[in-house]
This record gives C-alpha cells, structure tokens and sequence, in this order.
C-alpha cells in the first residue's frame, strides 16, 4: 500500500509524511543554499573577458551556431548575471534575499542580464556544441560533474524515482496580466529602411549569409562614390540584425534540454537528467531550445492598427445553419460568452508536428510549435506574416514532450486567466487568449492527450470503439482493427482526459485539461491533410494497386491499368492549370513514395472518381457495391474538406462514409480496416462541434514546415539553426507589419486597368477601345451580343433584335474578379498549360433554373446598353457533356462530368455565346481518360460526385 502524504515541503512542494517532513525541510533549505553558492561561481566564472564574434565570412546558413546580435547579452537558461565583483560571500547573501523573495516570483519573470553590449556568448556555447574533442580543462569538468552529483539526490524521492525538475517551479501568475509596451514606427532613414528591406528579401529567398554580405559591399562601393546616395553605406547582415532586434525584441528565452532529448528544464535549473547523461560541459548546457513568448508575438499584432481591426472584425454566419468557420462550431458558440466577452479575446489553436530537416537524417530530426491566430478572419490566418511559432524542439524528443511544452502551458495559463494589457501609441488594449484546439498527426495527438494508441485494445482517442486482434496484412505479427459494428461506440467523456482511464486507453490527465477553454476529445481536432490526405487516401491506392497480395480489399486493379492511370495523368499535365489547384497531379503508379499529403487528396478528388472509377466499371460493373462505396469515400471527403458546410452537407458526410463503413465491415479483409477509416465515421461530430476541417486543419504548420526545412542548412546542429530562423522570420515579419504594410497583389496590369461603375471588383487588365466590326477583334461579335441582351429581356419580344446597338467597346488583355486573373484566347499567356477553360453557372431557357457549363474565354470586354455598361466575356462552351451512372439501386447516381473531343480539340457541338463575368465561377481543367479513347474528364477545384448535371446545351 502506498504511504499516505499528508504535507508538502514548502521549498520543493514534494508530499512526505508527518514523520518525515521536519527533516525533508532542513536538509532541503540546505541543498538550496549550496545549489545557490554553486550557480553563483559558475555564473561568475563563466563569463570571459574578452570574447570574440564568429567571422563574418561564414555562410550565415552553414554555421551551427545563431546570429551574433550586437544588443544586450543573453545569458542561457541557468546562468546567473554578475557584474564579476561580486563576491562569493555576497552571493551568498544575494541567494538567501532571493529564498526569502521567492513567493513573490513567478515562472514569467525572466532572469537578469548583463548590460554590456556584448552577446558573443552565444556564438561560444555554440562553438561548444560543435565541438567533439575532449578538452583539456580537467577542473571545469570536474565541477561540472559534481555539481550534477550534487544535485543529483535533491531530485530523487525516498524510493529513488527521479523528480521532474518543473515540480519545483512556481505556478504561473494568473492574477496580474503580462503586460507590453510597443513604441510603434520610428522614423527610419533611407539607408535603414533599405538595409532593411534588403534583409528582408534575403530571408524571403533563402540567399546565404556570404551572398548577402557580397551583396552589401558591391552596393555600398557604388553608394560611396555616387553623389546622389548621399555615401551613407548600408547596414551589414550583422548590424541589420542587431538594430532589428532592439526594434523588436522578441524576449527569446533559452532552455537548457537534454542531449538525448529527453526533457526540456526550467529556467535557472542545473537538474540532471533521469538517463544520467551530462548536461553541461564548462558549465555551458550542451544543448538548448530556444522558446519565443506568444504573449510578446501577440503585442505586436495588437499594437499594429491593421491586424488589430482585422481581429476585432466579429464573424457572422452568411446563412442560418450554415458552418463557414470555428466560430459556427457548437464549441464555440456555447463557450463565447464565457471565454470571448470582449471583441478582442484572441482564440489560437496550436500544432504540434514533427519533421526531418534532411531525408534520411535522424539527427535532423525535430518538432515545430506552430501557433494559428484564429481570430483573424479564415483569408488572413493562413498567411505568413500571420502565423507564429513560438520553438522548435531540437532532435527526437524522446521522453516528455510535456516537459517541452511548459513553458507555452504556464504562458497560456496567465493569458486566459490574467490575459495581457498592450499600451501603444493607439491607446491601451486589454484582452485574454484561449487555446481552443491542439492537434497534429496521429501519433503526436495519441502524446499530447496521454492515449495508448491505435495499436491497443482502445485505439481510438475519440470513442470506446474495441478494436479486433488479427493478423497483419503481411502475415507478420497480429494488428488491432476497427470494423466495430453498424452504430457507432460511444463517445468518450470529458473527465476521461481531466482524470484519466486507464481501463479504456487514457493513461493519466492530460495537461491541456487544465486550460479553462478545454472542451474533451473535439479539443484535439480531426486533422484532415493527414486523414484524408496521407493516409485514407494512400492506404486507397495501395489497396487497388495490388499492394496487400493476401487480403481481399474487393478494389484491385491489374498492374497494367495501374500504370495506364498514371501514364494519363502526366498526359493531362499541359490541361490542368496547376495554379489553381492546393497540389500536384503526380504519377500515382510509379511515383507512389513521393506523393505528399495534398498530393493525396488531388487524387481523391480529381483521380479516384475519374481514371480509377472508369477502370472499376470497367472489371466490376457500374453496380458493383464496391464502385458505389469507393464513390461514398470520395464524396463524404470532398464534402468534408468544403469551406461552407451546410446542415445537408453534414448529413450528406454521415451517410456516405456509413456505406463505406459498411462495404469495408461487410466484404473487406478485417485487417485493412485501421484506425483512419474509422476516423473518417467521427468527421460529421467534429464539423458540428468545431467548424468545417479546413478551418483548424494542419496545412499551415505543413508549409511552416516546408519554409524550415528549405532554410535549414546545419546538419551538425539543425535546431539550433532552425531556433536561429524563428528569430530571423519575427524580426522580419515584424518590420514588414509596421513599416510595409501594403499589400502588393502577385500579379499586376501592365497597361492601363478600367474598372466599370457598379463593378468595384472587377477590372479589365490593359484595356483599349474598339468598334465592333472593325475586325479589330477577328471576328464579328454583334449577333452574340444582340442574343445576349435580347435573351436578359421578353425574348418574344424583337425589340432588341432590330435595334441599334452602341458599337464601342472596351476590350481587355486580361480580367481580374475578386483577386482572381483571367485569360483569354484572343491575348493567350506565356504559360504551356491550359488557362482559358473556365466554369460559368448560366441562365437557361427554362425560368429560375441554371445549368452548370464549361467552355473556353476569347476575350474580354464591357457594353453599353440602355445607357448601363457590363463587363461581358465570349465564350465557346463546350457541348455534349454527360456524366456516367453508377449504384446499386435502381434510383442511379452521376459520376463526374466529361465530353468527347476530336484531336484538335474541337466538336460540331460547341456553342459561342457572350455570357455575364459574374457568371464565371474559375478556372477549370481537363483529365485524358484512360479507358476511353478522346474522352476527357472536366475537373475544377472543390468538386465532387453527382454536382454538375446533365445540361443541354440548346437552353443557354
């Protein structure tokens, strides 16, 4: 039986019995003492007397260490500053105030720093991480090591198990808020700002360090020697960084972690670790991580007048019902007036994931924090300058990630009870911040809320679903799977993550139960790009193509048509205009390992219900219920991955993955029904809990991710390379936010742009006058026009057939609708690909009703008519579209659109017509079919199953 406890002591806040906590006390007030005496000579030996910066000709990219910033010097996480006359008897003093103050202290004060302007401590730590020889300073290691031993017994409890460090530390403050003040824009002279701006493009586009110091010289030799420059030179990569810094400081804190990467330690800790491994050489900490206070990265966003109106913009839903964000969910609706009172109470959502700097490179191992702003609106969020990542875990971090996350878990916890107050030149902002989400892949998620995982008799951290014991698909070994049964289990309750339930997979509390904002197993989100993308999607694949040779997975296709269905998607690469597509068309069928997650889902929605579907009719019949359920997943996903999600759409999520379900549980192997698809059955509860998947989906910490991995170039120490980026990217992106905040539009006219009353977002790019009939435009365009207004009034009525037309107008190189470029045929593009196929939504001769078309653009240009102008388009759109049918009832479904085309690319059933722009709905492509000779699959971003029917063409 486990002894009771009944007190804690009140240094160490360790419990002990009555009987032993007098003498717990004693002999702990005297290892605080000698543990105080022993930081104080380290500190004070620790700082040399001269120390010299890294030359400047190192590759800034190569190095391992960080910047060598000229502001105040940054002591690491342990380090205590002395002004080197201090003495030891003093320092003892100091020690024993610091003891009697301590209540008053709290984990967000941070430690002091020298003033010298002098941080080329940094470059020696790092220096000390490069190397791997022995040294030759036998003393320093040996204080080293026994100041470790030392210290060691203090984290040790009666029975020898190992303390963690962080039960040692304060509590965080959630009674005074953090509070900032930012200065806002100091007037910059022009050699500052350039300098500047030259900094921040080098970061936008990856140059080395030597390239940009090459840069600055050539540039201040000619600035030298020309009058007009005023031979003010410009600012050095270093200096840049140095007066960036005192601009913006970012209060980055160093951690000292294990090596192995075990833990992460507290601030001013020189615990061991449990795996006894060293963790100082020279009283250096051999490896840190470098943690960057959301709090400080907030007060930047509210200090700044743009992004502060953008997050007091308050959401509305356009339609009753409808889920368009997070703040539709029913989690935060119910939590709005308890968390959110003032329009500026800031929901983030954090993500946790993990990655390779370099392929095949386990040292390079890491793991992202990655912090979305959700309160900006859903168009603004996901742009860089608008997310924040607070660390980088450096190396495999192979014990406690929790350890890891303390120091944003102890921020958050101030925020949402204190929150934080900005004081800026617009006035004074008080607001709190709320963790509403915490997710990631899989098997980060299973860490984070303490779950056994997918592979126990519990796997599924959203239900008590029992999985299935079975032998794996190789034939190796005995797998858990998730058939489960018609209903769904049920779902876990919120006290499982507060308390813990062993008996159903949950192993203890987890941390993230603690927030207030804290709503159960929806807090940890549905992460779409992995579910659907990398694995329910890939697993799909590998399934029809054969992979699991022992299983019957009902979708198999032969190899050769596995290759004719990649072979057809390189074949359509010119017809797809890859700009408007979130993805690659890759050759599934010989580039299998190189598809990333988006690239999985492109062949969910474009690639399964077109050359894949054609090929299971093809062996299996259009009845086949394997057809109709591979249909379901794609429809179910595609409607989950939709920006506006309707209370049908919901349904329509439910229904199709229960058919899925059922075809996997009825005529599938058991053992090819794992966790994801199981998963895909909780999409529907998630979106009504949370909002659609795509408004907390994980896509931004991916391109975060991307960014990182494209920058990182030290392989001896990568963290400490990529912490050095962090720093770098905040510094740039907040003189961009208070000093360039226009935004400048990727693509300009470069020619004259005419808007059109009544149309304020609408332009025609490079436009010029015309008169029709000039045969200036090729061709004749007055009878299209005279069908097109006699077809917006009485078409009994010939008024508009015989009257006469105004013959100006006014033609445009290229259209641009709400952020969107169009071209057109009559002005093509430099691009190879395919850019002129477009969707149009038009009228038909049928009143009230529409018809979705495809058809190519010839130009652009606007009419007067009845004294009102229209931007209008002519259009060739395509006839004899069809969708083939498919299903197991006799009520049939349509699949996705296609037309025949001859070689040349056209038919007799085309139609040319001038058509409205606010008829277009984008950019549209075409895949080659595989099966079907001449025929081509019509595709557009967003599409699914059964939403374009059948038209015809002879009604527009």
């Amino acid at each position: 039986m486990p002894p009771l406890y009944t007190k804690r002591c009140p240094h160490c806040s360790l419990p002990k019995k009555q009987a032993e906590l007098d003498a717990h006390i004693i002999q702990c007030e005297q290892r605080r003492r000698s543990y105080s005496v022993i930081t104080q000579r380290q500190a004070r030996t620790d700082i040399p007397d001269n120390q010299t910066s890294i030359d400047d000709s190192i590759d800034d990219y190569m190095d391992t260490t960080e910047y060598d910033y000229d502001g105040p010097e940054q002591h690491y996480v342990g380090e205590v500053s002395n002004d080197g006359d201090q003495n030891s008897e003093e320092a003892v003093f100091y020690e024993e105030r610091m003891d009697e103050d301590v209540d008053r202290m709290t984990r967000l004060q941070l430690p002091g720093a020298a003033e010298e302007e002098n941080n080329d401590d940094d470059y020696a730590t790092d220096e000390n991480y490069e190397s791997d020889e022995e040294e030759d300073d036998d003393n320093g290691q040996e204080e080293s090591f026994e100041t470790e031993q030392n210290v060691d017994e203090f984290y040790r409890d009666a029975e020898g198990n190992y303390i963690d460090p962080w039960t040692f530390e304060m509590p965080p403050c959630t009674t005074v808020p953090i509070d900032y003040t930012e200065y806002g824009q100091a007037p910059l002279d022009t050699h500052e700002e350039i300098s500047f701006e030259i900094y921040s493009w080098i970061q936008e586009h990856n140059v080395s360090r030597a390239g940009h110091e090459d840069l600055i010289k050539l540039l201040n030799k000619r600035i030298k020697s020309e009058e007009g420059f005023g031979k003010v030179p410009l600012y050095s990569p270093k200096k840049c960084e140095s007066r960036l810094d005192k601009m913006f400081n970012l209060e980055e804190t160093k951690y000292h972690m294990c090596p192995d990467g075990c833990r992460l330690f507290p601030e001013n800790s020189k615990a061991p670790c449990s795996c006894g491994k060293p963790q100082f050489k020279n009283t250096k900490p051999i490896k840190t991580m470098s943690y960057f206070p959301l709090a400080k990265q907030l007060s930047a966003f509210v200090a700044d007048h743009n992004t502060r109106n953008l997050l007091l913009e308050t959401h509305e839903p356009s339609e009753e019902g409808v889920l368009e964000d997070i703040f539709d969910g029913k989690v935060f609706r119910d939590r709005k007036q308890e968390l959110f009172p003032n329009n500026l109470d800031i929901p983030v959502s954090l993500f946790i994931d993990g990655f390779s700097a370099f392929k095949g490179s386990n040292s390079s191992k890491m793991t992202i924090l990655h912090i979305v702003v959700l309160g900006l609106p859903a168009q603004e969020r996901y742009k860089k300058e608008h997310m924040l990542q607070v660390a980088i875990i450096p190396g495999d971090h192979n014990g406690d990630l929790y350890t890891f996350l303390r120091p944003l878990l102890n921020e958050l916890r101030t925020l949402e009870a204190a929150g934080m107050r900005v004081t800026c030149p617009d006035g004074i902002f008080s607001f709190n911040v709320h963790l509403m989400l915490t997710s990631g892949d899989i098997i980060g998620v299973q860490e984070i809320c303490h779950h056994t995982g997918h592979t126990s008799q519990y796997g599924c951290r959203q239900c008590r679903i029992k999985t299935i014991p079975h032998v794996s698909p190789s034939g190796n070994g005995t797998g858990h799977y998730y058939s489960g049964s018609a209903t769904m289990s049920s779902p876990r309750e919120i006290n499982e993550f507060t308390d813990g339930n062993k008996g159903f997979g949950i192993k203890k509390a987890t941390d993230f139960a603690s927030l207030q904002s804290f709503h159960g197993y929806t807090f940890f989100g549905l992460d779409e790009l992995h579910l659907i993308g990398a694995n329910c999607s890939r697993k799909i694949w590998l399934m029809i193509s054969g992979e699991y040779k022992k299983v019957n997975c009902t979708i198999e296709l032969p190899k050769q048509v596995c290759l004719s269905i990649g072979g057809a998607i390189i074949e359509s690469g010119p017809m797809i205009p890859s700009s408007i597509f979130k993805g690659s068309f890759r050759d599934v069928a010989r580039k299998t390992g190189l598809l990333r997650s988006v690239d999985w889902i492109i062949f969910m929605q474009f690639i399964l219900p077109t050359l894949v579907f054609e090929q299971l009719i093809k062996k299996y019949g259009s009845n086949a219920p394997q057809v109709e359920a591979i249909m379901a997943f794609v429809i179910g996903c595609s409607t989950a991955l939709k920006w506006k999600i309707t209370q049908q759409d919901i349904a329509k999520i439910k229904s199709n993955f229960h058919i899925w379900h059922m075809h996997m549980r009825e005529n599938v192997s058991p053992n090819m029904y794992v966790l994801n698809f199981h998963l895909l059955r909780h999409i529907h509860e998630t979106v009504e809990a949370l909002g659609p998947l795509r408004a907390y989906s994980t896509r931004s910490a991916e391109r975060a991710i991307g960014f990182f991995k494209r920058h990182v170039k030290s392989r001896v120490l990568p963290g400490a390379n990529a912490g050095n980026i962090i720093k770098r990217q905040l510094l740039t992106r907040n003189f961009e936010r208070v000093y360039k905040s226009e935004e400048i539009t990727e693509e300009q006219p470069e020619g004259d742009t005419y808007t059109i009353m009544d149309y304020p977002g609408i332009e025609l790019w490079e436009a010029r006058d015309s008169i029709i009939g000039n045969g200036d435009e090729c061709f004749d365009i007055e009878s299209y026009l005279r069908n097109y207004w006699n077809n917006q009034f009485d078409q009994n009525d010939n008024q508009v057939m015989s009257s006469t037309l105004s013959e100006h107008i006014k033609i445009g190189r290229r259209l641009f609708v709400n952020g969107v470029v169009y071209t057109c045929e009559q002005y093509p593009s430099a691009s190879k690909k395919l850019d002129t196929l477009l969707r149009f939504v038009l009228p038909t001769s049928t009143r009230g009703v529409t018809g979705t078309y495809f058809g190519k653009v010839i130009m652009f240009f606007s009419h007067i008519f009845e004294e009102e102008e229209h931007p209008l388009c002519l259009v060739k759109l395509y006839g004899g579209v069809t969708c083939d049918e498919y299903g197991t009832s006799s009520r049939k479904k349509k699949g996705i659109p296609h037309v025949f085309r001859r070689p040349d690319g056209a038919t007799p059933a085309d139609k040319t017509i001038v058509a409205h722009v606010e008829n277009i709905q984008g950019y549209a492509g075409m895949l080659k079919s595989s099966a079907h000779t001449n025929r081509f699959y019509l595709i557009y971003p967003d599409m699914f199953p059964g939403e374009v029917v059948e038209t015809d063409i002879a009604k527009v």
